[in-house]
Order: C-alpha cells, then sequence, then structure tokens
C-alpha cells in the first residue's frame, strides 16, 4: 500500500506515507481565505483531519457535521481553541435521513451562510454478505446511503441561493472502487462507492471546472479511533500520516488541481508528480484517464 512510488498508466512517480511540503496547508497558495467549509463525518478520524488542515489554511468558517453531538462539540471546542482565526462550528445532522439533510440545508440558507467547499465523508455501514445473500432490499440501503444522501448534498449544494462563487466538491472515496478484491466481503459497499464516484464523474461532465470543481480521492489506510476499536493496532497495517489525506484535500480546493476536474486519484499521489510531465500529458490528452470505466475497450 504504502509503497515509495506508484505507477499510473504505465508511469512511476512518488508515493507518500507522510505530510510533504506541496500538500502543507500553510503553504500560501494553498490559502482558504474567506471561504467557508462544510465538512461532513469531521468530528473525527479522517474528516477530523481535513477540518484541522482546512482550519491551518485559514478557511473563515469550518462547519463540522456529526452524528453524535457530544463527540462534534468537543471536536470544534479543540478547533477553535487551537486555530482562533478560524471559526469552527458544529451541527448534528445523520445525512442519511433526508428530513435532518434538508432541515441542514434550510437552516444555513435561513441564516444566509454560503458554503464554497463541501467535503463528501460519510458512508452507511455495509452488510458483510453477497449481494444475493442480503438480497435487493438490504442492497438498496447501501445505494440509498452512499450514492443518494451524498448526492443530496451535493445538489443543495449546487443550488444555494446568491452563492456567485466558484464552489468545490472534494469527496473522499476508496481504492476499492477500482481494487474490486480488496473487500470482497463487502460487494454493497464497494459497488455503491463504484457507483458515487461515477455519479460525480457525470456531474463534472456537465459542470463547468469554473461553476463547480469536483475532485474524488482515496484517502489511504489511515490509523483512526475507529480502526483502534476494530482491533488494530500501529503496527498491524503500514499507515498513511492522516495529514495526508488531510492536506490533499485543501490541496484539492487550490488553484493547483484545476486539471484533475471530474477525476479520481489516491491522496498518497505526489501532487508534483501529477501535475508535470508525462503523467500530465496524458491527463490533458486524455479525457477518461483516472476515471471509473471498462477496461479494455
Amino acid at each position: 500500500m504504502n509503497s515509495p512510488t506508484a505507477t499510473i498508466n504505465g508511469i512511476t512517480i512518488r508515493n507518500h506515507a507522510q505530510p510533504y511540503e506541496a500538500i502543507s496547508a500553510q503553504r500560501p497558495d494553498l490559502s482558504q481565505a474567506g471561504r467557508t467549509v462544510l465538512v461532513c463525518g469531521g468530528s473525527t478520524g479522517i474528516g477530523h483531519a481535513i477540518a484541522r488542515n482546512y482550519c491551518i489554511a485559514g478557511a473563515s468558517d469550518v462547519i463540522i457535521l456529526g452524528r453524535r453531538s457530544d463527540v462534534a462539540e468537543e471536536a470544534a471546542f479543540k478547533l477553535n481553541e487551537a486555530y482562533p482565526s478560524t471559526k469552527v462550528t458544529w451541527r448534528t445532522c445523520n445525512l442519511f435521513n433526508r428530513d435532518q439533510a434538508n432541515q441542514l440545508w434550510d437552516d444555513l440558507e435561513k441564516e444566509k451562510t454560503s458554503v464554497d467547499v463541501l467535503i463528501i465523508n460519510a458512508v452507511g455501514q455495509p452488510e458483510l454478505k453477497s449481494i444475493l445473500e442480503q438480497g435487493a432490499d438490504r442492497l438498496w440501503q447501501d445505494f440509498e446511503n452512499n450514492v443518494h444522501a451524498p448526492l443530496y448534498l451535493v445538489e443543495r449544494f449546487y443550488k444555494q441561493p446568491g452563492h456567485k462563487k466558484q464552489k468545490f466538491v472534494v469527496s473522499v472515496s476508496t481504492q476499492d472502487i477500482h481494487r474490486w478484491d480488496s473487500a470482497p466481503q463487502m460487494p454493497g459497499y464497494q459497488l455503491t462507492k463504484n457507483s458515487f464516484a461515477t455519479v460525480m464523474q457525470q456531474i463534472a461532465r456537465d459542470t463547468p471546472e469554473s461553476n463547480m470543481r469536483i475532485i474524488s480521492f482515496h484517502p489511504s489506510i489511515v490509523f483512526t479511533e475507529a480502526a483502534k476499536k476494530a482491533g488494530y493496532t500501529e503496527d498491524t497495517l503500514p499507515w498513511t500520516d492522516e495529514n495526508i489525506p488531510g492536506g490533499f484535500a485543501v490541496w484539492a480546493a487550490s488553484p493547483e488541481a484545476q486539471f484533475l476536474h471530474g477525476r479520481f486519484v489516491w491522496s498518497t499521489w505526489d501532487v508534483n508528480d501529477l501535475a508535470s510531465g508525462e503523467l500530465r500529458s496524458q491527463i490533458d490528452s486524455d479525457p477518461w484517464l483516472l476515471k471509473v470505466g471498462v477496461k479494455g475497450l
């Protein structure tokens, strides 16, 4: 997983497990000053690392969404203490509940809060059974949670009244959308995450980057509290530092990432190698590179 290099379409680039300068949220070129950022699942884990990095990058406002009010409140409190120049607030919202998601956006509109960056980082609990064993109705719950629910967020985000500036959707995806053997025990998760990446890809085709940029990325494997509760230890796997996906999510909303609109990448890939040389030439010339499709056709 965390080898020092990665090969993309026959081209070898650097691969990172530890933070590096190009995605440092402290870089002036990655500044998020003047922006309001909504982070789904921002109370813990990768989502919290993303929220923290947006604070470091100078975002004016960071809104943390979580299902547990005590955890979300504590997360926001700690970020406010550490980064007083950013206003960090929290809201309790189960994004899989349409009424709650609808109320979230209605409240933001009533408060005249315009969101500039949407971080999609929420996933439903999959059934650990084959598709036919769990059945169509149970599988459809995964589609509701992992496709329908986040799509509604993007729709409301895009249709915010009075928001004239460029918007940014940064979607935390997974390697499982293309590595079908990585988690065969939860096919519903793989299928629906692949489907949502395809939805984001299609929306990007229909939406000029200057209106709304969309980038999906694999965050790598991070030693989070959830991983610890699942029985993993720091020595179980070659973990990636949480500031890799955290910093990458900030970089994805910077001018430097414009060329990746509508594509899927890994947060561990060196962004300088992505943005230059032969690989960049291939990205610019091939509209289907780093997108969901059928290999061989």
